[in-house]
């Protein structure tokens, strides 16, 4: 075999390792949410929600669903809610070393939808899910409307 034989397979590998890599890091296929609250704009910034994760700034949250709630606000209406488990215990620093949820952990995170094309998060501090606004360990509320 030719000395240079070897150099057109590996630099196809090196091409589609490098390609697939992008792909799977590829966050374009979700959207970003822009801070429409003051607490949101000082603390997190543009948010992205992944299916397994939170994202805000260079933090993540990683998550899973948990349920769905028919009426989290009593002014909200038919409009269900997404409620997720935060599941690996994490607080770190966001936007000028803010945290989510100050100096507590946050373990529940709320998808209150805010029409026409709003987002309200809600996030939580206690053990217990929270099944409506007035659940205790409410720690901050944020506000996003989409890019």
């Amino acid at each position: 075999m030719q000395r240079g034989a070897y150099l057109i397979p590996a630099a196809i590998l090196a091409m589609t390792i490098s390609l697939a890599g992008r792909a799977a890091a590829d966050d374009d296929d979700y959207p970003t949410w822009l801070p429409s609250s003051e607490a949101a704009v000082s603390v997190t910034g543009p948010v992205i929600l992944f299916p397994d994760r939170f994202n805000a700034g260079q933090a993540n949250f990683p998550w899973k669903e948990d349920s769905v709630v028919a009426q989290f606000k009593p002014d909200q209406g038919p409009i269900p809610a997404r409620v997720f488990q935060v599941t690996q215990t994490t607080n770190p620093p966001l936007l000028n070393g803010a945290k989510l949820c100050g100096e507590k952990t946050v373990n529940w995170i709320v998808m209150v939808p805010v029409p026409p094309g709003g987002l309200e998060i809600d996030a939580y501090s206690v053990a217990d899910k929270p099944s409506s606004a007035s659940s205790p360990g409410l720690c901050a509320t944020y506000v996003y409307k989409r890019w």
